[in-house]
């Protein structure tokens, strides 16, 4: 879902990106105020940005949240649906979990009061009053002051003006807020719900309740987005459901292979290709192989990369092919383990982007393969296998 990405800059040393969808909400905001000429225009998409200027603030308070507990964010990316801070591992300390989950929505809490103290500086409290008229509609309290004369002449209104722009910044603050302490996990309610059941009984069982609880929360808000003909809380919906299942089996999986290191899941294979090897070379060895991906290896077995089958065949059917080397396709940037890491570090390295990555020693030299498909069954073998007294090898003994 993240692939097809914008880069905008790299600030506080984490990289921000926008989705190529994000496209899609600027033509759209400027489709719907085209009936108000090229000011109207303007003014639309100089809210859309400051609304997501607020949406990558609220992001960066998760990632400085995490970076104070030592944990990395990989980067920032703009949806049309709001924003994702991809933390390298979320807090397993439930404690920590619940700041980083909190600081988001904490710093849109911090720019809706900075503007409230702006409204009251530059207003008084009669404008602190209009925006309230605004917000929820007439009141009998406003409705007489203004009868009175009491109210400044200044009027809240979704014409363009200054004013106008903040007060839109001030709801849509507020609302991000809201939006986002609703327990439905993994959005930040959920994971401040997650937390706070992680304290009372283990993580593994505290996940499962919070993305059940996301599912229930995700079919209200599509039913309600049915309801009142909105596609937009359906979509969102949608989305939840799906992120809230893949993490829970995210953290499954992880819970399961805790304790392990890559050394007892891993297969004992040593198939690679030299780096110096032709595409017809590589081509004749993986006939014989039955695997998608393969280790590209220096002198001395020394891993430099990964060379997919897929792009091998790409690159044969180019036809231009006669002198190239595998060294020259392949991905240079493929993740590795180490042999007496822990799997969990692989796993979260691997990025889920790679089903098969080659394991080394600590010279970086090629020692075997793990297999991402098989290696959830390896580790229950293990785990069996050091609660029962050892036994012979008779298959040795046989051969």
């Amino acid at each position: 879902m993240l692939e097809r990405r914008l880069k905008l800059g790299r600030f506080l040393g984490i990289g921000v990106y926008v989705h190529w969808t994000f496209g899609l909400l600027v033509a759209y905001v400027a489709y719907e105020t085209q009936s108000q000429g090229l000011i109207g225009i303007a003014f639309g998409l100089a809210q859309l940005f400051a609304v997501f200027f607020c949406v990558t603030l609220h992001e960066y308070g998760h990632a400085l949240a995490a970076r104070q507990f030592g944990i990395p964010t990989i980067d920032i990316t703009l949806l049309p649906i709001g924003g994702v801070a991809r933390l390298q591992r979320m807090p397993r300390i439930a404690w920590q979990e619940l700041v980083v989950a909190v600081a988001g929505p904490a710093v849109n809490v911090v720019i809706a009061s900075l503007l409230l103290v702006g409204f009251y500086l530059f207003g008084g409290v009669e404008i602190l009053i209009e925006i309230f008229h605004a917000f929820v509609g007439p009141v009998e309290t406003v409705a007489t002051a203004q009868a009175n004369g009491e109210l400044a002449e200044m009027e809240v209104s979704a014409d363009p003006s200054f004013l106008a722009f903040c007060v839109i910044l001030l709801a849509v603050n507020i609302m991000l807020v809201v939006f986002n302490m609703i327990p439905a996990f993994p959005m930040d309610g959920g994971r401040v719900l997650r937390s706070l059941l992680a304290m009372v009984t283990h993580y593994r069982r505290a996940t499962f309740l919070a993305s059940r609880i996301g599912i229930a929360c995700a079919i209200l808000m599509a039913m309600a987005g049915v309801y009142v003909q909105a596609p937009g809380p359906v979509l969102v919906a949608m989305f939840i459901a799906y992120a809230g299942i893949s993490e829970a089996r995210q953290v499954e999986m992880m819970e399961s292979v805790r304790g392990l290191s890559v050394s007892n899941v891993m297969t004992h294979c040593h198939h690679s290709i030299p780096m110096d090897a032709t595409l017809d070379e590589a081509a004749h060895r993986w006939g014989s192989i039955d695997t998608t991906s393969l280790p590209i290896t220096a002198q001395g077995d020394i891993v430099i990369g990964i060379l997919r089958l897929k792009d091998l065949l790409t690159a044969i059917e180019s036809n231009n092919h006669a002198m190239a080397t595998v060294g020259e396709i392949a991905d240079h940037n493929a993740p590795f383990a180490r042999e007496y890491e822990s799997l969990e570090n692989a796993i979260l390295r691997s990025g889920g982007q790679y089903r098969r990555i080659p394991v080394v020693n600590s010279a970086g030299g090629l020692v075997g393969c793990l297999d991402m498909d098989s290696m959830m069954a390896r580790g229950s073998l293990r785990k069996h296998l050091a609660s029962r007294p050892p036994v012979i090898d008779r298959f040795d003994a046989v051969t």
